[in-house]
């Protein structure tokens, strides 16, 4: 079969210092050449591995493998088939990370699309897994629209009947959990106990209010 017209002919000019590299390296003697492609080689998985190197020590280390959530997981949600295997550095693991899910194994705690599961996320005690000693896990009515969300930090406020002051119950505590369904919503709180009759009570009679609020300073009660 014969070559269309563009590939038949003499090889192209070469621009000359292509063409002299060309030459030298067809008078080299074929072991020097193999000695040079074998330098060059060497050469080339040195600075790779030296590369990969860097890497891991500016990380941490050789990556680990771990569990992250391919969708938002809420509590009570079932672990085995949600979650896939992914390489991080040890720097991006957070403690606790596990490698594997048993079987029935259903969350303790949220886990949003891509957060890494840990054993936090799989404790028997349910959502109170994350919850700092002397607070109780208390569920509050909330608006849809207010944006309240889980990791976040309300103040919790009993509103005043009539003329009587809205009182303050409650600050800077932990969102565990937010559920909503058919129009409305619950926030999973973390209250102190000597809080929760207030904030039961206010709800009671429909006058809870959760306005959004900074951490507690210095590490106070948390999630």
């Amino acid at each position: 079969m014969q070559l269309p017209a563009p590939l038949r002919g003499p090889h192209p000019p070469l621009p000359r210092p292509l063409d002299a590299a060309a030459e030298a390296w067809a008078a080299l003697q074929p072991r020097v050449r193999t000695l040079i492609v074998v330098m060059l080689a060497a050469g080339l998985a040195a600075g790779v591995s030296a590369r990969v190197t860097a890497a891991e020590h500016r990380w941490g280390g050789r990556p680990r493998v771990v569990l992250t959530a391919t969708k938002d997981l809420e509590v009570g949600a079932d672990a085995v088939g949600a979650v896939r295997a992914v390489r991080l550095p040890p720097d991006a693991v957070p403690p606790g990370a596990v490698g594997s899910v048993p079987e029935g194994s259903v969350l303790a705690l949220a886990l949003p699309a891509g957060s890494v599961l840990t054993t936090a996320h799989l404790d028997a005690r349910g959502p109170a897994a994350g919850l700092s000693e002397g607070l109780r896990a208390v569920p509050l009515d909330i608006e849809p629209g207010w944006g309240v969300a889980a990791g976040g930090w309300v103040d919790v406020w009993v509103l005043g009947a009539g003329p009587e002051p809205s009182t303050l119950v409650a600050r800077s505590r932990p969102v565990l959990e937010v559920r909503a369904e058919d129009g409305s919503a619950t926030a999973l709180v973390g209250l102190d106990e000597h809080e929760v009759a207030a904030a039961t009570g206010g709800m009671a009679l429909g006058g809870v209010l959760l306005t959004h609020a900074p951490p507690p300073r210095g590490g106070g009660p948390s999630g």
